[in-house]
């Protein structure tokens, strides 16, 4: 519990905190949310904040005319629910542990100040003690978006759209985001490839927004600067519009965009990866040792495997304070121990090490706490995992893969109820989601005793991880009564693992955190005719 003094704050100590915030990256992508909160946090101090309407606003923080009329024109009230969401999540991630609370109570801009009296929403400050991470990964420039044609509402819809979708490519802690200040090019945008060295940026998001009667239309692409300003991908979104739809249309689009480019299996991540499989593990770059993971991580290939471990423990040779190659190799040592790989030593203990260092080196990386969280998991720790997964979702909610890995743990925890809605809209969102995904979904109509169901799951996973596959298919062909396919799917399985029908119990609970699951799952192989010991 953080101990603050008493009293409220003074004006030293709140304009020491407003520094601090504007200084925050989430503040830093966004000039006009750094205006809008200076100017309130200034003219409250002031005395002044009776002046706080939106007229005022609008015309001395955000350079609109004598005629502004805020039913044609909702800038402020737009700005100010960005600015209290952003102040959220500020002290949610980045300042719990900050002495004084800065927020804009709804109602009003007013800004209000108070001590911090609460703990930091991370547990175990040993542990999760701040450590800058490295700045690696890649760029991606934000370009402002074209109005077209030109007009006062397109423009605020689209310079609140370019700020959301900085916040939202924000998250993703691989990609270093610089926002466009509007005056670095040329009138005409520059040649091909320009834009991106100027900005030093290796790739650029850019596109419009067409408003037409109460309908808009953004289209936005992705373009490769590195390799003649190519586009490697694109996206239109149509949407009804309304003035009170304006914020949310704007966040969903973001959201949308910022999956799909910025993601662990996003337009980015595709296309590095992709150029990062023809380079030997020991010659791949940090950041590329962590694009050779997330390509391992979709399909758990043995032989991918083996380069990507190659190049991770390289890549900590080189930078051992990079906190998601850490968490990377835990996911590594995981796996060796669920998937009983031959060759480690210890991999249960180094997988619960490397996490912790991991999350400690990047307390706020999302990757690093999903990591812990799964290490939790695997350990039989239930509150922590819990409490970890919580901390990882709340850093990024809209991450496809991390809601889906929320999802897929849950119903491994036997909380189907919870953990089913969260996994079936990751794979919504995500068409290239792992595969693996539908072993939860297995698990979650196997343990109701809907066979076919989960069945068809295995289907959709489309290869086998190790003996989990045709461990699968025999504990759901039993029941099933399919006898000869069972026994095909046994005599696979003791061709993996000779020795399986005596450590079963073991073997199946490694991944899974619910005795129930696991009993399921053992009757279900017995039905299939092996003879299962219950040690």
């Amino acid at each position: 519990m953080a101990t603050m003094t008493v009293g409220k704050p003074s004006p030293e100590e709140i304009r020491s905190q407003l520094e601090r915030i504007l200084g925050h990256r989430d503040f830093e992508a966004s000039v006009r949310l750094r205006d809008l909160l200076r100017y309130v946090v200034e003219e409250t101090l002031a005395g002044r904040g009776h002046r706080l309407k939106g007229y005022t606003i609008a015309t001395e923080v955000f350079g609109r005319g004598k005629d502004f009329d805020a039913n044609l024109d909702p800038i402020v009230r737009i700005q100010a629910g960005r600015l209290r969401r952003a102040l959220e999540r500020y002290y949610l991630v980045g300042g719990g542990d900050d002495p004084v609370l800065i927020s804009v109570p709804k109602g009003g801009y007013v800004a209000s100040f108070a001590r911090n009296d609460r703990s930091a929403p991370t547990p175990a400050p040993s542990v999760f003690e701040t450590v800058p991470t490295l700045p690696l990964g890649v760029s991606v420039a934000v370009m402002p978006l074209k109005q077209i044609p030109p007009s006062a509402e397109s423009r605020s819809f689209g310079e609140g759209l370019t700020e959301d979708l900085c916040h939202e490519l924000d998250r993703y802690q691989d990609l270093v985001v610089i926002p466009f200040r509007g005056t670095a090019l040329p009138a005409d945008g520059g040649k091909d490839g320009e834009p991106s060295r100027m900005l030093g940026a290796r790739f650029l998001l850019e596109g419009s927004v067409r408003r037409s009667g109460g309908e808009v239309k953004v289209s936005v692409r992705l373009i490769d600067g590195a390799e003649g300003h190519r586009q490697v991908w694109a996206q239109g979104y149509r949407r009804p519009l309304s003035p009170s739809s304006l914020i949310g249309i704007q966040e969903e689009v973001a959201r949308s965009v910022a999956t799909a480019v910025g993601g662990e299996y996003g337009a980015i991540s595709q296309r590095l990866a992709k150029k990062a499989r023809k380079v030997p593990p020991a010659n791949l770059g940090t950041y590329e040792a962590v694009l050779c993971f997330y390509d391992y991580e979709r399909s758990l290939n043995p032989e991918l495997g083996a380069q990507c471990l190659a190049a991770l423990q390289a890549a900590v040779r080189r930078e051992p304070d990079y906190g998601p190659c850490w968490s990377a190799l835990s996911t590594m040592m995981r796996n060796a121990y669920i998937l009983d790989l031959k060759g480690f030593e210890d991999p249960r203990g180094r997988m619960a090490e490397y996490a912790q260092r991991g999350a400690r080196l990047a307390s706020r990386s999302q990757m690093a706490r999903g990591v812990l969280a799964h290490s939790h998991f695997v350990l039989g720790e239930r509150e922590a995992f819990l409490r970890e997964m919580e901390t990882a979702l709340a850093l990024n909610p809209g991450s496809p893969f991390w809601v889906g890995a929320a999802g897929y743990l849950l119903i491994l925890a036997d909380e189907g109820e919870r953990g089913r809605p969260l996994l079936e809209r990751a794979i919504a969102m995500n068409p290239c989601h792992p595969g693996w995904f539908h072993h939860a979904l297995y698990v979650h109509h196997h343990v109701r005793g809907d066979y076919e169901r989960a069945h068809q799951e295995t289907l959709k996973v489309g290869f086998d991880v190790a003996h989990w596959g045709p461990l699968l298919r025999a504990a759901v062909l039993g029941p099933l009564g399919r006898a000869a396919e069972a026994r095909s799917a046994v005599s696979e399985l003791l061709d993996l693992v000779p020795d399986f029908e005596s450590r079963a119990r073991d073997l199946a609970s490694r991944p899974i955190l619910s005795d129930a699951v696991v009993d399921a799952l053992l009757d279900g192989l017995r039905k299939a005719g092996m003879r299962v010991e219950d040690g």
